[in-house]
């Protein structure tokens, strides 16, 4: 399994020798003289925003027949070959903007190649008005190098987070408590607008309202462009904006089971010279639940610990941030952004459970203790960020500087208490309060970033691209154990537990991408400096770590004949302990279990392969992914006994080993009529654990994705009905049994499109759960958590102006640029 680097590297060029070989076989002897190229970029005048899809139109000088024709892509860039010689016009258009002609250009034998430079189109707002598209959006769609959730057509999340609407996107997977993990990891990098999020992992998505993001970007292999923190990849969320000018604006609420609401507000004003947006979101999410578990520790000889617990638990999630921004247009070609966030967010949980624990010693049972617990914790946070950007586009198209800059802060305070009480065998009562303590935990910590991006073109559709950056990010942290000692809260001095986490990272990356006839390909390559400081300062104890890494990333496309095209990617990314991890401090969770850091954890890396083929039929496309993912250094949570008792089990982290991840993705997405859509997608995978300290496993497991929309243009009514399954998973040490899910939602437009009143019922058949089962030579466990009843949401959203997203220049968006090479 070692070299399965090389092995896939042998198979990605045999695939791409052969799709070579196919498309150039052509009619013996055919040949086209007319050698002419005509090239240029596409602009909305106003933004300096690319225009994808324009059309661009040559016509004859002579009699003003249509003689060739193309349109722009992603990033406003079009090329048409083939084009004879002779005396032409031009006119490029787009619905909704203003067309653009150019009176005559000319195509000689010593004047082949004309590019014609930027071209800017102007929005024409009485088209606008006068003519409604009805386009074909899919709610997914897949890219070579990513797939796009369009959120705007996910009727099942309305009302809901981020975490709802990547629930039925492939590669990405969720569970009951809010965490995402893609493929298969929970590291990953979040980016809101294409910049690094204030909050990160699942945390963050957690609190973005699904009413207002305009789409979700997946990419599992980022180029050396990016962190290289998460080795799952990149989830980029695209907030909603708008970028034509005047007045603009979205507001939403919603409505749901246990009392959950949540609203949200945006609103933009444009002119000219300046761009002001201003949001805010609140949101108050109950989830109520059930519990069972048993475990057992196995103790000299046939003596066994056994613990068994029944819960009625609840999770309180609630959130609520405002964000504005001001883009300032300082001329044609530069746009100097600013814009900031500041939220509060507040997590609970808490949970009534009726627990036995005993010793077995053989077929005798001794010790019984039967009680009730009462245990409730509330986490607390506020949460700051501040961004400036400076975009710089020089007069050659594509010639780009930016210079980027933000800060970021973070305040937390979390409380856990905890009471016990003793009963009898039949629940009942039996005694006064036995045991109560509660922990508190504060901390606040800071990051500042910097970074450059520089742009040169080179020649044709030839770039060299280079950057730096430097992130610096400090943790205060305190930890405190009490108990009540004459009617007071007192610390426990032999639990303090304060420490200071900070780490200090600076990158730097090179790129080049060109085309070559059909082939295109970039390649790059990014090195990053860790300097790492874990000071528990009771003890004045320090762990240091400090390395230079390297990160490669190759992106190869080749275009096939129909509508088909392939791209094989590479990189490599990292996932570096967060601070917890590593506090080598016991902390104490309940009676039964603590948590202990491990110091000496070492940063995770893997080695990630994709092959990527599509095909397009018309408005309909499918799509296969093969991948192959090698992680080293693999950090996975690990439960033990905890030796000076055998009645407590200590979870911790650890690296295990390696893994091996080897899977194909089928993706379909069919517009089978004109009022009914069906999206479906596959995986299946062979994964493998190798540790010499813990047990090597393997299993071979699949999940399918199915959703269906109808929608009745003449009604304005939209329904929806997706679902999941999920089959077994493995860990080191743990099972995780399969699950299913099914969503139903419904949308009905009013007033033009601008009122829409949603309504959704997620987990309709309760058939969402987590259950697991813990193995080891010293520990048995079993887990089942479950919800208590479906999730029903009513949302209403209403458009002011007519409001629609903003994509220009001065937001670092992902999509944008981001591997234009390919």
């Amino acid at each position: 399994m070692k070299h399965i680097s090389i092995l896939l590297f042998i198979l990605f060029c045999g695939i791409f020798a052969n799709a070579q070989n196919h498309s150039g076989s052509g009619k013996p002897g055919s040949q086209n003289i007319a050698d002419g190229v005509i090239s240029g970029y596409v602009f909305e005048k106003e933004s300096k925003a690319p225009i994808e899809f324009a059309n661009i139109v040559i016509y004859s000088k002579r009699d003003s027949s249509i003689v060739t024709g193309g349109i722009t892509d992603k990033n406003g860039y079009f090329k048409i070959d083939k084009v004879r010689y002779g005396k032409f016009y031009v006119d490029i258009n787009f619905i909704g903007y203003g067309s653009h002609t150019i009176p005559e250009i000319m195509i000689k034998p010593d004047s082949k190649t004309l590019n014609l430079g930027k071209i800017y189109l102007e929005i024409n707002a009485e088209m606008l008005k006068e003519v409604s598209v009805e386009a074909t959006v899919n709610n997914v769609d897949y890219r070579l190098d990513r797939k796009v959730v369009n959120v705007n057509q996910d009727i099942i999340s309305a009302g809901a987070t981020a975490v709802e609407v990547l629930e039925n996107v492939p590669s990405v997977e969720t569970d009951i408590d809010g965490n995402v993990s893609l493929r298969g990891t929970e590291s990953f990098l979040v980016l809101v607008d294409g910049r690094p999020s204030p909050i990160q992992g699942s945390e963050a998505l957690q609190q973005i309202p699904a009413n207002t993001i305009e789409s979700i970007e997946i990419i599992t292999n980022p180029s050396a462009k990016y962190e290289a923190d998460g080795v799952g990849g990149i989830i980029n969320v695209v907030l909603k904006k708008e970028k034509r000018k005047g007045y603009n604006g979205q507001v939403s609420a919603n409505y749901g089971t246990y009392n959950s609401y949540g609203a949200d507000a945006l609103f933009n004003f444009r002119t000219e010279k300046i761009n002001f947006f201003v949001g805010g979101e609140y949101g108050n999410r109950i989830f109520r639940g059930d519990a069972i578990s048993n475990s057992i520790s196995f103790l000299n000889g046939d003596t066994t610990f056994n613990l068994n617990k029944f819960s009625d638990s609840y999770r309180l999630r609630k959130s609520g941030s405002a964000r504005l921004g001001l883009d300032i247009y300082l001329n044609d070609n530069e746009i100097l952004t600013f814009s900031g966030r500041y939220g509060l967010s507040g997590y609970g949980m808490g949970s009534e459970a009726w627990a036995e624990s005993f010793f077995m010693h053989g077929d005798s049972l001794y010790n019984p203790y039967y009680y009730l617990t009462e245990n409730a914790m509330l986490a607390k946070r506020s949460y700051f960020s501040g961004d400036v950007n400076y975009m710089k586009n020089f007069k050659k198209a594509g010639h780009e500087l930016q210079i980027f800059g933000s800060i970021a802060g973070d305040f937390s305070d979390e409380e856990d208490k905890y009471d016990e009480f003793e009963t009898d065998i039949l629940r009942n009562p039996i005694g006064a309060l036995l045991s109560e303590y509660r922990t508190i935990e504060t901390g606040n910590g800071n990051t500042l970033t910097g970074k450059v991006d520089y742009v040169l073109p080179l020649f044709t559709k030839a770039k060299f691209e280079a950057g730096y950056q430097i992130k610096y990010s400090t943790q205060d942290n305190d930890y405190r154990y009490q108990t009540i000692v004459s009617q007071e809260w007192t610390d426990d001095t032999t639990r303090l537990n304060p420490y200071i986490y900070s780490r200090n990272v600076q990158s730097g990356y090179l790129m080049f991408s060109n085309y070559w006839k059909k082939l295109g390909y970039q390649f790059g390559l990014r090195t990053e400096y860790t300097d790492r400081l874990f000071h528990q300062t009771t003890s004045d104890q320090k762990w240091t770590y400090n390395k230079f890494d390297f990160f490669p990333s190759a992106h190869i496309s080749y275009q096939l004949p129909a509508d088909m095209q392939v791209l094989a990617s590479y990189s490599r990314r990292l996932d570096r302990p967060r601070g917890w991890y590593l506090d080598p401090f016991v902390e104490v969770i309940d009676p039964n279990n603590i948590r202990q850091g491990n110091p000496n954890l070492l940063p995770e890396y893997t080695n990630s392969f994709d092959l990527s083929f599509q095909k397009k039929f018309g408005p309909n496309f499918i799509s296969l992914e093969a991948y192959a993912r090698q992680t080293t250094n693999k950090i996975e949570r690990i439960t033990e006994v905890y030796e000076p008792n055998p009645s407590i089990f200590v979870m911790t982290f650890d690296n295990i080993g390696e893994d091996i991840s080897i899977g194909s993705e089928l993706m379909a997405n069919l517009n089978l009529t004109s009022w009914y859509n069906l999206n479906i997608s596959g995986t299946a995978y062979y994964y493998e654990i190798i540790s010499e300290e813990y047990n090597s496993a393997n299993t071979f497991t699949w999940r399918t994705r199915l959703n269906n929309t109808f929608k009745f243009k003449k009604t304005g009514t939209s329904l929806q009905v997706g679902g999941f399954y999920r089959g077994p998973s493995i860990s080191a040490q743990t099972t995780e049994e399969a699950m299913w899910m099914v969503n139903v939602g419904v949308r009905q437009d009013f007033l033009d499109r601008k009122l829409a009143i949603s309504a959704n019922i997620r987990n309709v058949f309760l058939s969402m759960k987590h259950e697991s089962i813990t193995e080891t030579p010293t520990i048995y466990s079993y887990n089942l958590r479950q919800p208590k009843y479906p999730m029903f949401n009513i949302s209403i959203t209403y458009k002011i102006n007519d409001f629609k997203r903003r994509n220009d220049n001065g937001d670092e968006q992902i999509m944008e640029g981001a591997d234009d090479g390919i």
